[in-house]
């Protein structure tokens, strides 16, 4: 996984594959990049297609979301995050209607912690 993203992104400082009690890979990972460049090419590639002589696999890239205030009004948590190089914000719900109604805006689709699937706010 290290070398994989780091051929494709650079900068990779850690990399580690989560896994269950009995040390069972369990399809997810985590990836340290050491620079902000690094880190936005990664995310904003969103998937990213391996190919093996034995196995081929996409590989969802999120990034590290964490409980936040809204990045807009700052008293509301902020669920919603949208990760377009254009925002890479949290949002409320109030705060993601309001923001994303821009025309240019309106296709970014929130991601929220703990949820594997994107939702709308």
């Amino acid at each position: 996984l290290a070398q994989i993203m780091n051929d494709l992104f650079g900068g990779v400082v850690y990399a580690g594959i989560d896994t269950d009690k009995h040390k069972y890979p369990i399809g997810s990972g985590r990836v340290t990049f050491g620079n902000q460049a690094s880190y936005l090419k990664a995310v904003s590639a969103s998937f990213i297609e391996v190919k093996t002589p034995r196995f081929t696999k996409k590989i969802q890239v999120d990034p590290y979301m964490e409980d936040s205030p809204c990045s807009i009004c700052l008293s509301e948590q902020g669920p919603f995050f949208c990760r377009d190089l254009n925002c890479l914000k949290y949002f409320c719900r109030s705060c993601w209607l309001w923001h994303h109604s821009i025309e240019s805006l309106r296709d970014h689709q929130p991601l929220m912690r703990n949820h594997r699937t994107k939702t709308n706010p």
